[in-house]
């Protein structure tokens, strides 16, 4: 322990012996007392036995992050889970906490961080999604033993607005319904708006998990086509026991997917020696290869416009699914079943047993949306088509 005439502080050194590569280990600390810097040596030693890496004092919540991306996340996470991740921490928390050493951080550091989110308008899903993030990227660093404490752990989201996301009335669905009949993704549509299905199971779907002869007619949603980190489509299972559930097809479903069998055989036919559908996906490109998400949201903005709606994501068909459902009576459990979602809250961490092994509950009220008509999916040549 010596006192720093230049900095005018006392200076502590605890020497931790020689790492691999034979150099000293000497983390350093400072103080305005030799009291003060005796207590925290004594700290950084209790730390040290406790098998925190006191040495590594210099990582700053940006390396942390980058080492979080490179070796934190499963492979098997989607792609936009991934870009959704990165977008929340480049955007609002490494401007703030990326040159902070993670050592020194305080949970007033994360409340600042959400403090100024309020302020500028973000919605209370965004800011959750925030502090979530800094709790998982420092947790990454207590299994490393280079942070010592979680200061986001005890770290609450400020209350902000409450978003809801768009959704469209009965007579906008019928329209929207009406303008994509004419589309050779007729039958994906229909099926995800009908049945409220993630866009990635939808694309995902196989002729296998769909039977068409049961009473009712049922299809089971057990995969979904997702982005993977090199960018390649797959095929994944559920995240979860409850996204994976059999569902009763309403009477426009089962329509739109006999249409969409006799159509695909068509383009099977056009395309020859071309077409490669090894999976038996339902819904592809015109010689059988998986669609492409970038071509599915094009396809239905182009339906959307055709409709007089304004911008439509894919997604925003499972939205409108639940919203049309609770406008007709369904119970907000059938919904949730139906969905595929844990619970009837999204955001409460609750799981649910499925009430009947097919959920039911959305077919009266997804029939009378269309009347329960049987209208036929065009498969002429002047349909809307996607490049492969």
């Amino acid at each position: 322990m010596y006192f720093n005439t230049l900095k005018n502080r006392w200076m502590g050194q605890l020497d931790l012996g020689q790492d691999l590569a034979g150099r000293r280990v000497r983390p350093t600390v400072s103080g305005r007392t030799r009291t003060e810097v005796r207590a925290k040596l004594d700290a950084l030693r209790a730390q040290h036995e406790a098998g925190h890496d006191v040495a590594e004092r210099s990582t700053t919540f940006a390396d942390l992050a980058r080492q979080f991306f490179n070796r934190g996340l499963t492979a098997e996470l989607s792609e936009n889970t991934r870009e959704e991740y990165r977008g929340i921490v480049d955007r609002h928390l490494l401007p703030a906490l990326g040159n902070r050493k993670v050592v020194a951080l305080r949970p007033d550091d994360i409340e600042d961080v959400l403090q100024a989110m309020a302020a500028h308008g973000y919605s209370a899903r965004t800011m959750s999604l925030t502090v979530n993030m800094a709790r998982r990227i420092l947790r990454f660093g207590e299994r490393r033993g280079v942070v010592i404490r979680n200061v986001a752990a005890i770290v609450e989201p400020v209350h902000g607005p409450v978003r809801t996301r768009g959704s469209i009335t009965p007579d906008e669905a019928r329209a929207l319904l009406a303008a994509a009949r004419s589309h050779r993704l007729a039958g994906l549509f229909i099926v995800s708006l009908l049945l409220g299905l993630r866009p990635g199971e939808a694309a995902g779907l196989q002729w296998d998990a769909v039977d068409l002869d049961s009473t009712p007619p049922t299809l089971t949603v057990e995969t979904s086509l997702r982005r993977t980190a090199g960018k390649t489509l797959s095929l994944t299972k559920p995240k979860t026991a409850s996204s994976w559930r059999t569902l009763a097809l309403p009477p426009d479903c089962v329509t739109a997917l006999e249409d969409q069998k006799r159509f695909q055989e068509q383009e099977q036919l056009a395309a020859g020696e071309k077409w490669s559908n090894p999976d038996r996906l339902v819904f592809t490109t015109n010689v059988g290869s998986p669609l492409h998400p970038s071509n599915v949201r094009r396809a239905l903005q182009i339906v959307a416009t055709k409709a007089g709606l304004g911008h439509m994501h894919p997604h925003l068909l499972r939205h409108a699914a639940a919203s049309l459902m609770s406008d007709a009576g369904v119970r907000l459990e059938d919904i949730a079943d139906t969905l595929g979602h844990r619970s009837v809250t999204i955001t409460a961490d609750i799981y649910r047993h499925p009430i009947n092994a097919t959920r039911t509950g959305h077919l009266d009220a997804m029939t009378a949306l269309t009347g329960g008509e049987d209208h036929k999916m065009s498969t002429t040549n002047d349909v809307d088509g996607l490049e492969p």
